[in-house]
């Protein structure tokens, strides 16, 4: 199957609308001082944008050279900040990442580390050194994926602040932990983190913004719910200094971060001065930004902005810092939502194009099409919806689609999108096979009448068996209103090698709600966004995708004899190692509630 390119860049390269931030740019970068060069005492200044998109000047004043050891080199310059646009930013602020500092005119760094804490030193920063970052640029087999192995950087004489002599600094991975540790430090100490980078997420509802929170907290970023979305401006080329946008998701929903071009050479960039997500080779949108506004928070200023249009590729995600390509576009995973509401006839379709990373579309995607469903809804309620999941991958021959209908008693939105997470999985994570995702299509339509039926029967002719005997279960469902009462015999045969001992025989659907135990579907949700990474628990690709299709469904009565110490382990979310089926399901047209669990003895033959 061909690559499929979002109609998004196709209209962007049709009209030009990258042609601005690309305009021809010099061969060659503006010229470098290196590290052995950089003396104390040294003056210069440092380019980002306070406001808009115009770059503006700051002061810089070096204080030191701070030495880590280890190979590669990992030493950085310590620079006081100052000038009116600084003090009003109130120093240091999370997105002038990659702000690159001049001195002589000659490019000695980038600004990269900040410290945590106030007062009259809040604008003492760390650059990484521009040789440092050059090497973002060689062919890959040449980089290093992870940052600075050490985290203790010394300098060569203690270095004067207001704060008493500086004689070493401590990395840590969070601005939190930097400050908790500046409330106590040692004598001459003082610890430092990563400019954290703003994530600004946009078109997201509440629970989906949340649940991303939760899932990136393991990177150095600072989720803020955003409300400009893809802003429209007139955006000048990306220079040194200049607002950049790194984007995971763009659309109707939009994820993404702000940084600061450190250098460009023809259409290549470079910036951070330290990793984003450390993702090391990848593909993810370059975008221009528009500043807003520098927040003076608390804890630590930070640039509010917008994301602007699409200019590029980011192509390394490195330890000291990211770099990209103008003019080369990423391939991206697209999403579409139709949301049909049966009541009013009233329908939406919204999309989004997703990084198609496998450790981050396992959140991205099922947080995007939730909210996405939730706003095409533009409701709270409870009801039943059909929903039709279809998933398309370069490596499949045909579509996969999965039918089911859902039910909630008041939040028909998340109930209806309880399978996106497997399917997510099935596309990025299925352990089997690299599938090569193109896209995702989710089909809602909703109505607020009950598409139900009560299983009101559940009763088998004996409580005894044998393996190898034929269990027949006479079950009941009662569907919702004045319907006729459904009765019918079900039976299935008890495997010859079924263990002997107590067992439970399980009646209820066999969907998800037969696993909610009282869990709303938000929190039913949340937690199966949570188990990203872990295989879905079958023996092939082909297994998988049969599932996908047609098992578990919400319609069906599953009719399951189980094991006691099955329970148990699965309960404490251990292999239990038992895979012979002992039962079988049924289908309905309807979302089938409620559950029996009937006590039962399985004897020697």
């Amino acid at each position: 199957m061909p690559k499929v390119w979002t109609t998004a860049i196709i209209a962007v390269l049709a009209l030009g609308g990258a042609l601005p931030l690309g305009a021809a740019q010099p061969a060659q970068g503006p010229p470098t001082m290196p590290l052995a060069a950089v003396r104390p005492g040294m003056v210069g200044y440092g380019l980002t944008v306070f406001h808009g998109t115009a770059v503006q000047r700051f002061d810089v004043k070096i204080l030191g050279i701070l030495h880590g050891g280890g190979a590669p080199p990992t030493d950085l310059i310590l620079f006081r900040a100052s000038g009116h646009a600084m003090e009003q930013a109130g120093g240091n602020a999370a997105g002038m990442s990659g702000s690159p500092i001049y001195v002589g005119g000659r490019l000695v760094g980038a600004l990269s580390y900040g410290y945590q804490f106030p007062g009259p030193d809040a604008d003492l920063s760390l650059a990484t050194p521009i040789d440092e970052m050059l090497k973002v640029l060689k062919p890959v087999a040449a980089q290093t994926a992870a940052g600075p192995a050490v985290r203790l950087y010394r300098a060569d004489r203690p270095i004067a602040t207001s704060a008493g002599p500086l004689s070493q600094v401590v990395l840590m991975p969070s601005a939190a932990d930097a400050a908790a540790y500046n409330a106590h430090p040692l004598p001459g100490t003082a610890a430092v983190a990563p400019a954290a980078v703003p994530l600004l997420a946009s078109g997201m509802t509440p629970r989906a913004f949340e649940i991303l929170s939760r899932s990136f907290r393991r990177y150095n970023v600072i989720p803020q719910q955003h409300y400009g979305g893809v802003a429209t401006f007139k955006a000048p080329p990306l220079e040194p200094g200049s607002a950049f946008g790194v984007e995971l998701v763009r659309g109707d929903a939009d994820v993404g971060a702000i940084g600061t071009v450190t250098y460009r050479r023809g259409d290549e960039i470079l910036g951070f001065g330290h990793p984003f997500l450390n993702a090391g080779a990848t593909s993810m949108f370059l975008s221009s930004a528009y500043i807003d506004a520098i927040v003076r928070a608390l804890d630590e200023p930070f640039k509010e902005g917008s994301l602007g249009p699409l200019v590029g590729t980011l192509n390394q995600d490195r330890g000291v810092g990211v770099s990209g390509t103008v003019h080369r576009f990423p391939r991206t995973f697209d999403v579409r939502v139709r949301i049909r509401d049966a009541d009013t006839g009233g329908s939406e379709t919204l999309g989004a194009q997703i990084v198609p990373r496998p450790d981050l579309a396992e959140t991205l995607v099922p947080t995007a099409v939730l909210s996405l469903v939730q706003r095409g809804l533009d409701r709270v309620a409870g009801g039943s919806s059909q929903v039709q999941i279809t998933l398309r991958a370069g490596k499949s021959s045909k579509p996969m689609v999965r039918r089911d209908l859902a039910y909630d008693i008041g939040d028909i939105a998340t109930a209806s999108v309880l399978d996106v997470p497997v399917a997510t999985q099935l596309l990025f994570g299925n352990f089997f096979q690299n599938m090569d995702p193109v896209d995702m299509s989710v089909d809602v339509t909703v109505t607020s009448h009950p598409d139900t039926a009560l299983l009101v029967i559940a009763h088998p002719d004996t409580q005894t068996v044998k393996p190898g005997d034929t269990v027949r279960v006479a079950v009941a469902l009662q569907p919702y209103g004045d319907g006729e009462r459904i009765d019918r015999v079900v039976q299935f045969a008890v495997p010859a090698t079924f263990p002997s001992g107590p067992a439970f025989l399980l009646v209820g659907t066999a969907g998800t709600l037969n696993n909610a135990n009282g869990a709303s579907p938000a929190d039913q949700f949340q937690a199966l966004v949570q188990q990203e990474g872990t295989p879905l628990g079958t023996a092939s690709l082909k297994e998988a995708i049969d599932d996908f299709e047609n098992t578990g469904k919400n319609t069906e009565i599953l009719v399951e004899l189980v094991p006691e110490g099955v329970l148990t382990a699965v309960g404490n979310n251990a292999n239990p190692g038992f895979e012979l089926p002992a039962g079988t399901s049924v289908p309905t047209p309807w979302v089938v509630l409620g559950k029996f669990q009937i006590p039962m003895t399985v004897r020697d033959r």
